[in-house]
Order: structure tokens, then sequence, then C-alpha cells
């Protein structure tokens, strides 16, 4: 799929993401854990890039891998959403009142034992950030209209009994896989940019 000629709408993207069925997912021994989908808009009129982060190579989990910022729930979390820009705080000193929270895509189970709702978020910027230099190595953005030609499969993978397919997005410097890719994957496919919607979570039961 090209580029769209029309520009970036997070209005129609909020409608999409509250107005369709979202997938919940939910199992014994899983924590719950949420991430934000950072769209960063660099200025007015202009198309938005995807803000990744790299996260220590001395983390429990996670160690070196690329991701959204995000971890787990805490008791004092009233929402998901709250979880998504607390640790966006935490992780790179974003505070909440700078995101535009446009809605959640569907939650993402993973063989770590967390399931994840990512939570999609609009950034104005210019994006000044403050890494936590405990949690986060660097951090990277990619323009979210060069994403689908970045695109391949990265082979087949079997968890609890089901195959499923692997993605991953081609970097210069980093491997962009798992279950971020397959987050990726779901909002191009939900702006109509890639025909595949990912990983939905019945996959990986």
């Amino acid at each position: 799929m090209s580029q769209p000629t029309s520009p970036f709408d997070p209005a129609a993207l909020a409608h999409k993401l509250r107005a369709r069925p979202r997938q919940r997912w939910q199992q014994d021994g899983f924590r719950e854990s949420a991430v934000l989908v950072p769209l960063v808009l660099p200025a007015e009129g202009h198309s938005p890039d995807v803000l990744y982060i790299v996260r220590t190579a001395s983390l429990p989990t996670h160690a070196g891998q690329v991701a959204f910022p995000g971890g787990k729930r805490e008791p004092h979390d009233h929402t998901l959403d709250v979880t998504a820009l607390r640790e966006t705080h935490e992780e790179l000193g974003i505070a909440a009142e700078h995101v535009e929270l446009l809605g959640q895509l569907d939650d993402m189970p993973t063989p770590m034992g967390f399931n994840i709702t990512p939570v999609v978020g609009l950034l104005k910027g210019p994006l000044q950030l403050s890494p936590n230099q405990g949690e986060v190595a660097d951090t990277f953005t990619v323009p979210l209209y060069e994403l689908p030609g970045r695109y391949r499969e990265a082979g087949k993978a079997e968890w609890k009994g089901h195959l499923y397919t692997m993605h991953e997005f081609a970097h210069p410097t980093y491997r962009i896989w798992g279950a971020t890719a397959a987050m990726t994957l779901q909002l191009l496919h939900l702006l109509g940019l890639m025909p595949f919607s990912g990983r939905a979570p019945s996959a990986m039961r």
C-alpha cells in the first residue's frame, strides 16, 4: 500500500480505535501491563514518527530489546492508560499532559507472562526526552509511512501448541521484532497501510 495523499488525521485514527471491537485477553498467571505507542508530530502539517526505546542490558526482562515505553500495572494505577502514561514519564520524562491518548490496540500476551495493552498516544514536537539511564539505553524514531516498506516476516514460532508468524521491521541499527513489531503492524493495518492485522490475542492461547 502506498503512502496516503491526505494528511495524517489523529481524530480519524482515534475514532477508528474506539469504534472497533477491541480484542481483550485474560489468563491466570499473566501480569497486566501497558505500553504507550507514541506517534510524534514534529511540526504542524507533518507526518508522524513512531518513537521506540531500547531497553538496557541489565533489566530482568526484555533486556536490550527494542520496545515501546511501558511496564507492569501497579495497584494505584486506576486504568491501563494510567499505567502507560506513568511508565512513559518514568522512562522518558514525558509528562502525561503532553500526551493525547487516541485509543487502545488489541491486548498482546507474551511468552514472558505479560498481557500488554498498547495505548496509542500523540505527542507534539519538538520532543524533549530525559531517558532513565537505568532502563533506557537509547531512543529512536521511524517515520510512520516508511514502516510498511521495512516490514518482513521473521519465521514461525510455537507457543502453547500454537504456531504463529513472527514479524520484523528493518532498521539500520536495531531489530524491531516480537510483540513490538506485532503492535506496530496492527497500527499500520488500522491506518490502511498494511494488509495484515498482526498477532491476535486468540493466537496466543
